[in-house]
Formats: structure tokens, C-alpha cells, sequence
């Protein structure tokens, strides 16, 4: 999927940025003494989302996490008496790898940013021992479990230890709002009408579906869509444990077999492995293409690309079933962990307040992203994410690939995908076949028993 910045580490080289964040004017460090007795250990809930007196919280994340969000927030943090002490390090496999340093030599914050579903394989110890879990927090009132299930959770042992940080992305149809309503088109709810939509679009002489074929990742999206369901969600452990077969994945076919429909039908841009992400971006803003399956980070670059157009963007779900049943996609936010250790008890009166609502709204009117809290009203969307956003708030959405492949399942999926529009190249059951080989070679070169 898009860049996701990781690269190789040289960590002796690297020095953390230690930075106490002194956010009223004029502030008396004297006032912001942790408390003089250890904090309890035990893992119920808080009682009180704000403590009595001043408290320090130790914070550890990378660096460009902590950006015009939280810097919004830690004014009103300090209001509600806590001090937060933040020490950033580099992005990516460097940043990390301090941070597995820092556990491993026992000097750990009191609240950890990493990415969701923190596991064993992370190099954080077993979760359990390491967290507090989350599952009975008063915060999970405003959350959905259901969406997240399988993505924010842990794989270990099912339990919640991330609360999330930032926003979410979601796997959605991009459309022009303003060329439906100059055609007098209705948002598709089955696959009858989305192929009625399209050719209306094409005999407006306009391309009604776009692909930009030569950014691999993008033409995934589709795919990606298809695969937020429930069904998926059940069979992929199964495949971790050679108990079934990429080729069972029936609902990750439909969107194969939409692409090359799409491209039959005649309702594809001509130039499609020539076509850029950002000839798609240009194309929809301008009205030139009707409608792009694409996440809602694309909405980031529009807004500074093509400003004009964005106001007339919105966004629909994939109606593959049609009645109802279809759902978004959505791709893990960021968490916040709360660490284990004498100041446990302060960090997660942080959490409890930190993810409140009225509080969220601080953050997300400063920072972009779909909030994961229901009943976040302040945001700065963009009206294709407001939409997607209420798709979330109804409960309409799911990971798009809930419970990982334990092993390369996925990495050759772009370019697969990419055989779909090329002629006498692959059809869906032939990348479902070469996807369970490239599994099946991972996994045995890796020695797991279930794949000899």
C-alpha cells in the first residue's frame, strides 16, 4: 500500500530529542510533582478521567506523531493537571528500534505511540506483561469493536491494548458530486445501478471508472474493497494455518472480476497502465472521470493540488452485494499504550481523558485523518471524508484485511493486480493461485510445520 517509510537502522548514530513540554505561561514546574506513592497495579478501569493534582506522563513515539494535534491538546492537557514529558525519536526501523531498546533495558515511558495491534512479534515483550489492557476502559463506550476487530486488537491473545491516536483511513468511491448532479445521477446501492451510472457517464463522453495503472499499489484498491468483509475475516487465520487457501478468498475475486468488467464494458480510461495517481487525482477534480476507488488519504493531496475540486468530491461505499450489506474499508489508525509500572495509574487517567470526545474534537479540528471516537463533531474533512466518516459512525465499515498473513500473502498483489488489464495476462483465479504459491513458498522457507 502507499509508501509506508521503512527503512535500515543505525541506531548508535541516532539521539533522542528529550523534550518537556512547558504548555502554560509562566508554569511552576513546583506544581507538577509525580505522586509521592507508587500508583497500583491493577488493570480496572479508572474512575475519574482527570487527576486531583498535577501529574508527569512520560510519553515516547516518533517524531512526526506529534504534530498540530497533539500540540493543540497539551495546552488543555496541562489545564487538566497533566504535565506531558515527550522524548521523539527518527521514523521508521531507527526510531523503532531505540524504542525496543529503551523496553528491553527497562527504561520505558508511561505511555508508548506505536502502530495498532502490538504483538509479541513486535519486539515489545508479551503484551500482557508489558500493557494494560484496554478492553474495559470507560473510553471503548465511544468506539467500535466490531469495525476494528482483528486490526486494533492483539493477535496474541485477542486482547485491547491500543487506544487509538490520529485518524483513520477509508477505502471508499471517490465521485464527482458535480457531474452526478449535471447528469441527474443517484448514488449506486447495487451493482445493476453502478453499471446504470457508469453509462450514463460514458455517453455524457466523459470516463466513468478510473484506474491509474502505473502506480501499482492504486490499482489494488478495488480488490482491497472487496475484501472487507466478514468472510475474509474468518479465512484468513485458517490460511495462516494451512487450513485453507488463498483461493477460497471468493469475495477478494469480486473485485478482480469488477476491474476486468470494467474494462470490458468500455468504461475505463484508455490509457490505464500509463496512468498516474496523480493524473487520477487531476482527472476526478476536474470532472474529466466520474469516479475513483481509492482511500481518503488521497483527499490530503487534492486539497493542495487541486483545491478547486474538492468541494466537489464525495464518497460512496462499493455496492459488490448490494441491499445494504456492503461495507468501507478502513486502515488502522495509530495507538497509545499504556505501560505497565508505578505511573500506570496516571498514564491511563490520560488515555481515558485524551479520548474523550469533547477532547478529540481539540485534536481533530487541528490535524486531518477520520477520527475512530464516535461523536468527534470538530474536524477540518474534506466533504469526501465527512461522508466516509458517517459510513464509520453507522457502523458500515471493516479492516480491509483483518487478521494479517502471517506470512507473504499479499507483497506481489499490485502487481498481479496489474495482469488483470493486460490482455492474455492473468484472469482472478489465476492471481488467487499465484498469491497461495508465493504464501506457500514464505511459509515453508520460514519452517512453519503446517506447510511442509
Amino acid at each position: 500500500m502507499r509508501s509506508k517509510k521503512f527503512k535500515r537502522m543505525f541506531a548508535t548514530i541516532m539521539v533522542i530529542a528529550l523534550i518537556t513540554v512547558l504548555t502554560a505561561c509562566g508554569g511552576n514546574d513546583n506544581n507538577a510533582a509525580t505522586s509521592s506513592q507508587p500508583a497500583s497495579q491493577s488493570n480496572e478501569p479508572t474512575g475519574s478521567a482527570t487527576p486531583t493534582e498535577s501529574v508527569k506522563v512520560k510519553m515516547l513515539g516518533h517524531t512526526t506523531w506529534f504534530v498540530q494535534g497533539m500540540e493543540a491538546v497539551i495546552p488543555e492537557a496541562k489545564k487538566n493537571g497533566f504535565e506531558l514529558i515527550i522524548e521523539k525519536v527518527p521514523e521508521g526501523d531507527d526510531g523503532a528500534n531505540l524504542m525496543k531498546t529503551r523496553f528491553a533495558t527497562n527504561d520505558k515511558p508511561d505511555i508508548l505511540f506505536y502502530q495498532s495491534g502490538l504483538g509479541a512479534k513486535f519486539g515489545f515483550g508479551n503484551p500482557a506483561d508489558v500493557f494494560v489492557a484496554q478492553d474495559d476502559q470507560p473510553w471503548m463506550a465511544n468506539f467500535d469493536k466490531v469495525a476494528w476487530k482483528n486490526q486494533m486488537d492483539t493477535i496474541d491473545d485477542g486482547h485491547w491494548y491500543g487506544a487509538p491516536y490520529g485518524g483513520t483511513d477509508m477505502g471508499v468511491v471517490l465521485y464527482n458530486k458535480k457531474m452526478f448532479d449535471e447528469l441527474k445521477l443517484q448514488v449506486p446501492t447495487n451493482m445493476d445501478e453502478f453499471w446504470a451510472v457508469a453509462e450514463a457517464i460514458k455517453a455524457a463522453g466523459k470516463t466513468p471508472i478510473y484506474f491509474s495503472g502505473q502506480d501499482a499499489w492504486t490499482v489494488q484498491l478495488p480488490v482491497l474493497l472487496s475484501n472487507a468483509t466478514q468472510a475474509v475475516a474468518e479465512t484468513i487465520p485458517l490460511i495462516n494455518e494451512n487450513k485453507a487457501k488463498m483461493t477460497d478468498l471468493t469475495d477478494r475475486k469480486v473485485g478482480m472480476q469488477f476491474i476486468q468488467d470494467a474494462v470490458s464494458k468500455g468504461y475505463a480510461n484508455k490509457d490505464i497502465l500509463s496512468s498516474t495517481y496523480d493524473n487520477a487525482q487531476k482527472a476526478l477534480s476536474s470532472g474529466e472521470a466520474g469516479m475513483y476507488h481509492m482511500a481518503t488519504w488521497v483527499m490530503n493531496e487534492i486539497v493542495s493540488k487541486y483545491p478547486e475540486g474538492v468541494e466537489n468530491i464525495g464518497s460512496f461505499i462499493m455496492p459488490y452485494k448490494g441491499n445494504g450489506q456492503d461495507l468501507a474499508a478502513i486502515w488502522s489508525p495509530k495507538s497509545l499504550y499504556v505501560v505497565k509500572g508505578d505511573n500506570q495509574d496516571n498514564a491511563q487517567k490520560f488515555v481515558n481523558w485524551f479520548e474523550q470526545p469533547e477532547v478529540q474534537d481539540i485534536f481533530f479540528a487541528k490535524q486531518g485523518g477520520i477520527p475512530t471516537i464516535k461523536g468527534v463533531t470538530q474536524t477540518s474533512l474534506t466533504p469526501a471524508e465527512l461522508d466516509a466518516k458517517k459510513f464509520l459512525d453507522e457502523g458500515k465499515a471493516m479492516g480491509n484485511s483483518p487478521y494479517p498473513f502471517l506470512y507473504n500473502g499479499d507483497g506481489n498483489l499490485p502487481t498481479y493486480v496489474q495482469e488483470l488489464f493486460v490482455k492474455n495476462g492473468k484472469n482472478p483465479d489465476q492471481v488467487l493461485e499465484a498469491l497461495q504459491k508465493d504464501l506457500e513458498i514464505d511459509a515453508k522457507a520460514k519452517g512453519d510445520a503446517n506447510y511442509k
